[in-house]
């Protein structure tokens, strides 16, 4: 019995003090609007179309590298950012990788899609690494900002 308790406890601080190495986040945001799938689509589903919608996106120029699709994104700050799209359903769904950032920020995946059905459901769900907590406010903010947006971009039709 204390031999259990004993690589029990052996195991709880392994954990404990891998977990302050790095901690897992995941952010998802969503927002409900009344309009059709393909005018919501039109809008936001060319991997390349960000910087058409997104306040925190100047430009956005497309790449192949290692025979994958890539964005590189220039932030209204000025930094630039590497995103690899991984997956997509077409007119639903496109799922991205961050490859390189100024962020400290470990793999980052995140999925942009719609949910048709009376309103559409934009999601925006974001899983990444980090030894630095207040990167999950630095991108909680940035998907609320890219949703607001495309909440005004939409209304203003």
């Amino acid at each position: 019995m204390r031999q259990n308790l004993k690589i029990s406890g052996i195991i709880a601080g392994l954990f404990c003090a891998t977990s302050a190495w790095s901690a897992d986040f995941q952010v998802k945001r969503s927002l409900e609007i009344p309009s059709s799938t393909p005018h919501v689509w039109h809008l936001i589903g060319d991997f390349c179309d960000i910087d058409d919608w997104h306040p925190n996106v100047s430009s956005c120029a497309l790449k192949v590298m290692d025979g994958a699709l890539v964005r590189v994104l220039t932030t209204a700050t000025g930094d630039n950012m590497i995103q690899r799209r991984i997956a997509r359903e077409e007119g639903l769904s496109y799922t991205y990788q961050t490859v390189d950032s100024a962020l400290p920020i470990e793999n980052f995946t995140a999925t942009l899609s719609l949910q048709p059905g009376e309103n559409q459901l934009i999601e925006w769900i974001a899983n990444f690494s980090s030894d630095d907590p207040d990167m999950e406010g630095v991108v909680v903010d940035d998907i609320e900002a890219g949703l607001s947006a495309i909440e005004a971009a939409l209304s203003a039709r």
